[in-house]
């Protein structure tokens, strides 16, 4: 208690040496000091001090319980946000199930009204197929029945009924079949109305009567109608189902696949006999050494090959469509060209490729035919040996044949 400082006074707690003291935690000169320093400090400051106080043990486990409580800390953080992730992703699978049942019930509804909608169409086939049972039991009908024909109005003629059935599935079967009784035209005497006249029925009629009776591994062919009316006799039999729409002449001699010579181009001679007739699409196909498709141009025009040749305005395209190579290719034009009757018109097939378009065997001349039937002829062939189309057709030595079909409709009225 007696001491005294470097200036001659007394140190006291509250005198000038306890402002000289160093804060806890620092040395004598200002500086930081480790923590086990401090404990050791603490340690002797202590059991220094006023009997006693927290000890260096004490001091530690102190330490411990922080890092203890630290640990725990960190460890609710952690579970927290994985408590928070886990919520997201519940979250985003209640939506996609949100979703899912809302697809699932667009869905269900689609198909009950599909559904709806099919059972409606299905309760009106039904009524269509008992209105149609109605008609059929209503009159007593039997193939054997002979009914009385008006012919235009000009001319009465019977035939059974089994007659006019003998082509199955043609419209005239369906008419007299028994299922369109009280739907069929009866004269003022009940006799059933035919709206053609006798000449173009009457073949037919004949034709349907050979028909019940032909050998069925020698079919009859169609008749070709009487002379000058066969446009309208065809018409007939395609309103009857019994004609294709469209009539083919076929001049393949060599099939597609197995075909070898080819050019730039074909032009070639096609005369209608004594129909005119519309020409409705040709086919062939490119030679086999064309790696993918060749572009096609169909040129036509009235007149003979030698002169038409030198004469391009004379023509005027007709389509522009594909040729595949070795294999059939269809040149639909881009309308019907009409082709006069017993009068020469040419065809020229364009193409952009030195093998774009596939020909058949040689022939002598340009008179040679390809191919004919009662409607058409058509003549040898000229190639061209140019890209450019009405070139490349100068100093040619050789003729052949178009290898194909043409696909046409005769005209009707002429």
């Amino acid at each position: 208690a007696g001491a005294m400082d470097c200036s001659g006074q007394h140190a006291t707690p509250d005198g000038p040496a306890a402002s000289l003291r160093p804060l806890p935690g620092t040395s004598a000169f200002g500086t930081s000091m480790p923590s086990d320093a401090l404990a050791t400090e603490a340690g002797a400051v202590g059991g220094g001090a006023i009997g006693g106080g927290v000890g260096g043990g004490d001091f530690a486990g102190l330490q411990a319980l922080r890092g203890s409580a630290e640990g725990l800390f960190t460890a609710m953080e952690t579970r927290l946000r994985e408590a928070a992730r886990r919520e997201q992703e519940a979250d985003a699978v209640r939506e996609q199930s949100r979703h899912e049942r809302e697809v699932f019930e667009r869905q269900c509804a689609e198909v009950l009204a599909s559904m709806d909608i099919a059972r409606e169409r299905l309760q009106a086939e039904r009524r269509e197929l008992e209105d149609e049972k109605a008609r059929m039991q209503a009159p007593d009908t039997r193939r054997s029945d002979v009914l009385s024909l008006n012919l235009g109005g000009e001319r009465v003629v019977q035939r059974r009924r089994s007659t006019l059935c003998a082509v199955e599935d043609s419209f005239l079967a369906a008419r007299f079949s028994g299922r369109w009784e009280q739907e069929l035209d009866l004269d003022e005497d009940g006799k059933y109305f035919i709206n053609y006249p006798p000449e173009l029925f009457l073949p037919l009629l004949d034709y349907l009567g050979a028909k019940e009776t032909e050998d069925p591994a020698r079919q009859l062919p169609l008749p070709l109608g009487p002379d000058g009316q066969r446009p309208q006799f065809q018409a007939m039999l395609r309103y009857f189902g019994m004609l294709p729409a469209v009539s083919i002449l076929d001049v393949l001699q060599i099939p597609y696949e197995d075909v070898a010579g080819s050019d730039h181009g074909l032009a070639f001679e096609i005369l209608p006999k004594k129909n005119s007739l519309m020409l409705v699409a040709l086919e062939t196909c490119a030679g086999r050494f064309v790696t993918n498709v060749a572009t096609a141009t169909v040129y036509i025009c009235q007149g003979t090959l030698v002169r038409r040749l030198r004469q391009r305005d004379e023509w005027r395209q007709a389509a522009v469509c594909s040729l595949r190579p070795g294999l059939s290719s269809r040149l639909e034009l881009s309308e019907p060209v009409r082709l006069q009757a017993n009068c020469q018109h040419c065809v020229y097939i364009a193409t952009n490729n030195a093998n774009g378009i596939a020909y058949g065997d040689g022939a002598r001349g340009g008179t040679d035919v390809c191919g004919e039937n009662e409607d058409l002829c058509v003549y040898a062939a000229r190639t061209s040996g140019s890209m450019v189309p009405f070139a490349g057709f100068e100093g040619f030595l050789y003729w052949h044949k178009f290898n194909g079909k043409l696909e046409y409709t005769l005209v009707d009225g002429i």
